[in-house]
């Protein structure tokens, strides 16, 4: 019976290091999966010895085990296909509806603006809390500045803010036409360390696109995923 124990802990040792094997074989994650715990359980039971009564507990419980884990993996998958289903279904409403809402005024969040290098650009921020200073930093989208604005205690105040854009750099002159970044920085009254916050623009949507990863809406010559739209008003 010894040398039975033996073979048997060998045995189970030989199947985990060539589960092992295949895992990493398949991807970088070491957490063992589902049908590696399966098949290391399955050949547990077969090696259990069957002259030892006490062991029978724990074979139910192994049995158990195998019924909850399989019913798990049941619920996740179900829930996995109804949280897709979901979210096509969301998509195909939104998409449906998508068309209705060209030539109307949107709000949307978004980092990105785009200048056609004449128009001033229009833009938002609100603040959860008055704060003790903020700023503003217009970019390209590599990072060089090209505007910075420090506001005013009034554009501080908890609330909504806008802002002008008038399409010119620090010094005065015209940017080319393109994509720029908006980047809002605020100091909380409390101190600490500064916030960075998302700013929203306002304009009129000109078109819709359908894409593959999701529809996007072209506001100031900018497109926005439909998700990000916060209101549409006439």
């Amino acid at each position: 019976m010894a040398t039975e124990a033996i073979d048997s802990k060998s045995g189970a040792a030989e199947v985990f290091a060539r589960i092992r094997q295949q895992q990493q074989a398949k991807t970088a994650n070491k957490e063992l999966g589902k049908d590696e715990f399966l098949k290391l359980l399955t050949y547990q039971m077969k090696a259990q010895n069957p002259l030892k009564p006490q062991d029978g507990q724990e074979f139910a419980a192994q049995l158990a085990q195998f019924s909850q884990l399989e019913q798990l993996a049941n619920i996740k998958q179900l829930l996995a296909d109804q949280s897709k289903a979901s979210l096509f279904l969301t998509q195909t409403v939104a998409n449906s509806s998508a068309p209705s809402f060209i030539g109307k005024t949107a709000r949307a969040t978004a980092q990105q603006v785009y200048s056609d290098g004449s128009t001033p650009i229009d833009f938002g921020w609100n603040f959860d809390e008055n704060q003790q200073s903020a700023s503003v930093e217009i970019k390209t989208p590599a990072g060089a500045l090209i505007r910075s604005y420090e506001l005013t205690p009034a554009q501080i105040r908890a609330g909504e803010h806008t802002l002008q854009w008038d399409g010119k750099n620090n010094r005065g002159e015209n940017v080319g036409v393109g994509k720029y970044v908006v980047s809002i920085k605020a100091t909380p009254s409390t101190g600490g360390t500064p916030v960075t916050v998302t700013p929203f623009i306002n304009g009129k949507i000109t078109a819709v696109k359908f894409r593959i990863d999701g529809s996007v809406a072209v506001i100031n010559g900018s497109e926005i995923p439909l998700s990000d739209i916060l209101d549409v008003s006439l």
